[in-house]
């Protein structure tokens, strides 16, 4: 049994039974007997860990921390936008999570899905040529063999690797958990990177962590055996039969599991893979499936049914877009034969019933056909909308749909087919819900934007690395969104350009989100220009006019561009950074242009001579440059820096951002410039790295230089992670959105941001409570907020001074809970913040029992 939701909910109950009644004064006791009672009630035969609970979560009490708050001392003022939101497709957030299309896919750019026997296909195109297996695709492709898990043994392949620029291509061992995405498994990576001439040792636990380069020969144009051997937790590679690297894992070791191949850049082509297990040795045979698959795009599967007998192909000539097409053809018999879509990663399709669906098919033909395009259950059986499409002979059309299903399909496909004799290329496929479903007439979900407004979100910056790929181009994101070319992105290898950044501009604009763009360092001055002119220009202007024809007839008035995203800020970035900044100045002095920095996890006490930088620079020098470009031109320009919150606290980098900005102030001699942080990053979405947001945000607030903070990831497609930014603050699935710890946290920010930060001094020798106090503009309220990230209850003695409280009762919320808590769409409230009552006696003396991992916000008028 998952005890999870049983402790979420003890320590909920608990905490609330201890605020309710502790900060009053009264016992203890006879709320945890209540509390027990009810989740007996709940839980009759799950509650006997109960006492082993409450001897760890009770035992210990912290010792008192004295907490002064004088609001007659004003120390700065506290940004508006500390609450904000990072909006990346690293998992699916735009293409499956925010834009309205319905279809994953759309393009049918994926190849067809045909592993050969005994093995899957997680990413790309592996074909067995005789016996041998050649891949194609994009970087992180695998393949992963169907043979048991192990624990101890070896397991050896040949590789043919083709040139010189070859990199990364080989085993993958002790594989679990696998599926599509470029991360999306655990394992060991043994890589052959014939570049560096060296092999590769890295850990894959849904994540990347690297471990180990070794020098060694690797021919190129010949076959190369490359082994690996594995004992507990000693993993041992050999290259042509030479041992070159031998490493013990420590504790993050991974035991078991199967083996599989992978590439991350060029074509290779592998044989003769073997495994060795109690001494028997076994080959692994790459041999082409008895029955393949029909050849139908990856996303898609092929319809038939009756005795309709048909054939399906890829066509590469002439595509609608991209490099494919889909062909359909029936050939004889009764019944149809079509394709299917089920949507991301074929979770299944969300159709209301009575509720009107529209949508697009781009098909060409030969000779006249009708298409039938129904809206179905997810095995097929039951059809709730159907339309007929005629196609005319000739070349592409475009094909309008609405559809209105007669009852509600939980998890659904939309299918596409013909029912008689005749072939069709299918070029693109798009379906959205009606006006009803989508936010303002955009191409977004409307409750996806109105769960982003509820969480409190006040600025979205849309970026991240899907914006460093080299098809990564604005102008690939503008005019009709079904004729926009797909392009292989970071994240995924056939992304859309349908939701780009002009949608994104659109969204912003009408939830009144502050909007910030980035963009590719290699786009050019000239089109960085015509951009500026499109969303700034007068209407009068080439772009301007452009604008207005799409629908848009005043100015966005955007203020602020990024440029690059985790950037080596050296003389090279500065040499783009240059041209661009000038050509977007030119247009807007007024934009304020954001350095793409990274992170840097120790503190800079040198600005030309440090190190901890995550880019790996070592000095300040460009920054200066750019400083002084930004102050010969009068502009001012900012640097993105990006913290660490894995949880329950910040981890080095926040106090490096903060030594990064002393150090600018050093070097800046009057060029005005900020520093802000547009990912606070983690590799979960629990309360553990809602603390560590919490007390980011506090640090930035009391330090008051920082003007916009955004956590990252800001949608989370539920269980599609396909990598290690498993961080959603928001989470989705194909009817229903609900927030994660952290993204309570940017409500609770949001919902009691003041405008003044005031004194606050704490006591407490052990640093267990964070603790910040703002003032409202009119002093009538002021806020107390804190967070406790240790496993104790903290009591703290407030005393206020320069604020007389006109009611006895403050009022706030409060969110604690286990380190590992999380909502799932089964328990979308497991942990959410809880309405608190505070009767204090502030002015003479008062104290807040604080539960151990909360946030908690006390508005005090």
């Amino acid at each position: 049994m998952n005890l999870q939701p049983i402790c979420c909910a003890w320590f909920t109950l608990l905490s609330n039974a201890v605020i309710d009644q502790i900060n009053v004064g009264q016992s203890l006791v006879p709320s945890l007997f209540s509390v027990h009672h009810m989740l007996l009630k709940a839980f009759p035969n799950t509650m006997s860990f109960l006492p082993a609970l409450l001897s760890v979560g009770l035992v210990v009490e912290a010792q008192d921390v004295r907490v002064s708050v004088d609001a007659g001392r004003i120390v700065h003022g506290v940004s508006p936008y500390l609450a904000g939101a990072c909006l990346e497709d690293v998992n699916h957030e735009v293409y499956g999570g925010i834009y309205s299309q319905m279809i994953f896919g759309e393009s049918f750019q994926e190849p067809t899905n045909s592993p050969p026997q005994g093995f899957r296909i997680l990413g790309g195109k592996w074909n067995v040529q005789q016996d041998e297996l050649v891949a194609t695709g994009v970087p992180g492709d695998k393949i992963v063999s169907e043979f048991p898990a192990f624990t101890n043994g070896e397991v050896g392949v040949e590789v043919f690797i083709p040139d010189r620029q070859s990199t990364n291509a080989g085993l993958i061992v002790r594989v679990g958990k696998a599926n599509l995405g470029m991360d999306n498994f655990d394992g060991y990576e043994i890589s052959l990177n014939a570049s560096s001439q060296s092999v590769l040792l890295g850990r894959h636990r849904h994540n990347w962590e690297y471990i180990r380069n070794a020098p060694c020969e690797i021919a190129i144009g010949q076959w190369v055996p490359l082994s690996v051997s594995l004992k507990d937790r000693t993993i041992e590679i050999r290259v042509n039969g030479k041992s070159v690297l031998k490493y013990e894992d420590d504790d993050k070791a991974l035991l078991s599991g199967t083996v599989g191949l992978r590439q991350f850049q060029k074509d290779a082509k592998y044989r003769k893979l073997w495994i060795k297990t109690g001494g028997e040795t076994r080959s692994l045979p790459f041999a082409r499936p008895a029955d393949p698959p029909p050849d139908v795009s990856g996303m898609w599967r092929a319809v038939k049914s009756g005795n309709a007998r048909g054939a399906f192909a890829l066509e590469s000539e002439r595509p609608f877009v991209g490099r494919q097409a889909q062909r359909v053809t029936f050939v004889e018999g009764t019944g149809e034969i079509g394709v299917e879509n089920q949507g991301l990663n074929r979770w299944g399709l969300h159709f209301v019933g009575g509720k009107v669906y529209e949508g697009i098919v781009w098909a060409r033909a030969d000779q006249p056909v009708e298409l039938a395009v129904t809206l179905r259950s997810r095995d097929g059986l039951q059809t709730q909308a159907e339309a007929k499409l005629s196609v005319r002979a000739g070349d592409w059309q475009r094909l309008h749909l609405s559809l209105t299903p007669g009852a509600t399909i939980d998890r659904g496909q939309l299918a596409i087919s013909l029912r008689q004799p005749g072939s069709v290329e299918l070029g693109y496929a798009f379906l959205q819900p009606g006006e009803w479903g989508r936010y303002q007439k955009l191409p977004v979900r409307r409750e996806v934007v109105e769960g982003l407004i509820a969480q409190g979100i006040r600025v979205l910056r849309y970026g991240g690395s899907m914006i460093n790929h080299p098809e990564y181009r604005w102008k690939n994101m503008i005019g009709p969104r079904d004729r926009r070319p797909p392009h292989a992105g970071t994240w995924y290898p056939y992304s859309t350009n349908g939701w780009g950044i002009l949608e994104f501009l659109d969204v912003c604009e009408a939830a009144k989100f502050l909007s910030i763009p980035a963009f590719n360092m290699d786009e050019t001055p000239a089109d960085i220009a015509d951009f500026v002119e499109y969303v700034n220009g007068a209407p009068t202007t080439a772009w301007g006019r452009r604008r207005v024809e799409s629908g848009h007839p005043e100015p966005y008035q955007l203020r602020y561009i990024q440029l690059g995203n985790e950037e080596r800020v050296d003389e090279a970035y500065f040499a783009k950074f240059a041209r661009l900044a000038d050509a977007i100045w030119k247009q807007d002095p007024e934009i304020t242009i954001v350095v793409g920095d990274f992170l840097f996890g120790e503190p800079i006490r040198d600005p030309f001579q440090f190190r901890g930088s995550a880019s790996g620079i070592t000095t300040l020098a460009a920054h200066q440059k750019i400083l002084q470009l930004a102050k010969q031109r009068g502009r001012e320009v900012w640097f993105d820096v990006h913290v660490g919150t894995d949880g329950p606290r910040p981890d080095s980098t926040l106090q490096g951002t903060f030594s990064f900005i002393n150090a600018l102030e050093q070097i800046a001699e009057g060029a005005r410039h900020k520093v802000a942080v547009f990912e606070l990053n983690s590799g979960n979405h629990s309360q553990r790295r809602a603390l560590a947001n919490a007390i980011a945000i506090q640090a930035i607030a009391r330090d008051g230089r920082i003007p916009v903070v955004t956590a990252a990831n800001c949608l989370q497609p539920d269980g599609q992670n396909d990598n290690d930014w498993n961080q959603g603050l928001l989470f989705l699935n194909p009817d229903q959105v609900w927030l994660q710890p952290p993204g309570y946290v940017t409500q609770m920010v949001a919902n009691h941001y003041q405008t003044q930060l005031v004194q606050c001094d704490v006591v407490d020798d052990q640093h267990r409570l964070d603790l910040l106090a703002s003032l409202s503009e009119d002093h009538k309220t002021l806020i107390l907020q804190a967070v406790n990230p240790t496993d104790q209850f903290v009591t703290a003695q407030v005393e206020l001074t320069g604020f007389v409280p006109r009611q006895r009762v403050a009022k706030g919320v409060e969110l604690s809970g286990p380190l590992g808590s999380v909502n799932t769409a089964v328990q979308p409230v497991a942990i959410a913040p809880q309405q608190r009552e505070w009767k204090h006696t502030l002015g003479t003396g008062a104290q807040y029992r604080f539960p151990p991992h909360s946030i908690t916000m006390l508005r005090i008028e």
